[in-house]
């Protein structure tokens, strides 16, 4: 199964498109049939040279996870023509697996992947606490350095990999890799925390008087990863989100005044009642006070409502996050 990256390119099967709208699917879960496991398949089958059996020859040789397939319908794209995303894709797999053996509890399907996952999970290692200056999944902002939102999807990465070890019984590196990763979070806090009388995170480590959502802190909670970060630095930034909100939401970060309609889904699901009914009501009021009438976008102003780019995109399952959330918490 593949998904259309619609509206913004039209690539298949993007990794950081599949990943904003897998809270739809990994809430709505079906161990008979999942969309999901089905969509991940053939970007693992891409990533680890398995194309000649579909009468393709596409050698996949990055140390990271791949950006996506091709462009629709057509999945040939040789790696050297990849959009890089190293840090970012490699945690958007990593995770999304880690989530689908923790729903199974069944690691057979990555049985044929595991030297894969291990070239993903040790560049995650090797490359944290710092990310070097590359490009995450808002990619209309360009490359950046010491990126920390960044920095924590890849820590969540490098633990969702540790977790799959757990799982593999492969218990010495498991714990290892945990340690590192305690260890890096600890380093996060340390060079990305800004503000006096309100604490909060940067945009970038060695950028002061800046912040951005964090919304990769949403399969933290979600995958219960309680020794990586702490509540506290979670309730710390949705509190100070709550000091910055415009009239159709809160900005994505302090560069511009638009915001995606998705990662502030994300950030509401770990908010208190009361913040994720603000936000809500704030995605709610740009929706319905937009004036440009085209299918749901996720990139508009947060002082106009007005449309910025992109319409239709998968990326609108993360409206499903608090769900997900929800559903794994009881789980």
């Amino acid at each position: 199964m593949f998904m259309k990256e619609i509206s913004s390119d039209g690539d298949v099967s993007t990794v950081d498109v599949v990943y904003p709208a897998s809270p739809l699917f990994l809430w709505n879960y079906n161990h008979s049939f999942s969309p999901i496991k089905l969509i991940l398949l053939p970007i693992l089958n891409y990533a680890n040279n398995e194309t000649a059996k579909y009468g393709l020859n596409v050698p996949y040789n990055l140390s990271w996870a791949p950006h996506h397939l091709g462009t629709w319908p057509v999945c040939d794209l040789p790696p050297n023509r990849q959009e890089q995303m190293p840090m970012e894709e490699s945690g958007n797999m990593l995770i999304m697996l880690a989530y689908l053996v923790k729903r199974d509890g069944d690691l057979s399907f990555l049985e044929p992947y595991w030297n894969l996952l291990s070239i993903w999970g040790q560049y995650l290692a090797a490359s944290l606490p710092d990310p070097e200056d590359q490009l995450c999944t808002d990619d209309f902002e360009g490359p950046s350095p010491h990126n920390s939102n960044l920095a924590v999807k890849g820590m969540v990465g490098l633990r969702a990999y540790a977790y799959l070890l757990e799982k593999k019984k492969e218990t010495k590196e498991a714990e290892e890799l945990q340690k590192m990763d305690l260890n890096f979070t600890k380093i996060w806090w340390l060079d990305s925390m800004d503000g006096l009388t309100e604490l909060h995170s940067r945009l970038q480590y060695n950028l002061h008087d800046t912040w951005s959502l964090k919304y990769n802190f949403l399969f933290r909670q979600v995958m219960n990863f309680t020794d990586i970060f702490t509540d506290e630095d979670i309730t710390r930034e949705l509190n100070f989100y709550m000091t910055r909100i415009n009239e159709f939401g809160i900005p994505l970060d302090d560069r511009q005044a638009y915001t995606k309609a998705d990662w502030q889904m994300w950030v509401a699901a770990m908010g208190t009642q009361d913040q994720f009914e603000t936000i809500t009501d704030l995605v709610y009021s740009f929706a319905d006070k937009t004036p440009n009438m085209v299918p749901m976008t996720d990139w508009y102003y947060t002082f106009t409502a007005e449309l910025k780019g992109f319409r239709a995109r998968p990326v609108v399952g993360g409206f499903f996050s608090r769900m997900l959330l929800n559903y794994a918490v009881k789980a």
